[in-house]
C-alpha cells in the first residue's frame, strides 16, 4: 500500500483511520470548533475552506519510529451561514485543534444600534428639557405664591376702604 507524506514522500505502510472528537462553542460573535487532535503536530494537519460552505480538517501522523504506521482522519464540517470565512483561524494547542469561525457582522444590524444610539441620545435630551421645564414652572410658581402672599396676605383680594 503506498501512502504520500506530508513532505511528498512515498512510504509502504499501513493507516489507522479515526473519527476525532468535536466541541462546539456557540458564541455571539463567533463559533468555535474544538477538535482533540493529541499527538498530532501543526505541520500534519490542513485545514481548508471551499466556496461550497465546507470546511475540511485533515491530517496524518506516523504511530511508531519506523513510519510504517499511520494515524490519519479527515473531516468535513458545513460552515454556519454566517460565517465571514475571510476571518476563520485555527490554532493547535495542548493536543486540541481550535477553529474560530466569526460571524459575518451584518450592515443593517450595525447601523441599527447606531440608530438606536442615536434614538436614545434624543430621548435623553427630551427627557431633560421636560425636567428643565417644569423646574422653571415649579420655581416660578413658588416665587409668585410668595410675592401674592407678600402684597395680599388675604387670599390675593385687596381690601377696599369704603
Amino acid at each position: 500500500m503506498g501512502k504520500n507524506n506530508t513532505a511528498g514522500a512515498t512510504m509502504i505502510g499501513s493507516y489507522e483511520e479515526f473519527e476525532p472528537c468535536c466541541r462546539w462553542i456557540r458564541e455571539e460573535k463567533h463559533v468555535t470548533v474544538e477538535i482533540d487532535l493529541k499527538g498530532f503536530k501543526k505541520e500534519q494537519l490542513k485545514v481548508q475552506t471551499n466556496n461550497k460552505g465546507l470546511l475540511t480538517i485533515f491530517g496524518e501522523r506516523p504511530l511508531d519510529s519506523s513510519n510504517n504506521k499511520w494515524s490519519r482522519f479527515h473531516k468535513e464540517i458545513r460552515l454556519p451561514k454566517d460565517t465571514n470565512v475571510n476571518e476563520i483561524s485555527a490554532k493547535l494547542s495542548h493536543g486540541v485543534l481550535s477553529i474560530v469561525m466569526p460571524k459575518k457582522v451584518e450592515e443593517h444590524y450595525s447601523s441599527s444600534i447606531g440608530e438606536l444610539k442615536t434614538r436614545k441620545r434624543t430621548a435623553i435630551k427630551v427627557v431633560i428639557g421636560v425636567v428643565a421645564v417644569v423646574v422653571t414652572l415649579v420655581t416660578l410658581g413658588t416665587f409668585v405664591t410668595r410675592i401674592m402672599n407678600t402684597h395680599y396676605p388675604h387670599g390675593g383680594a385687596a381690601k377696599v376702604d369704603t
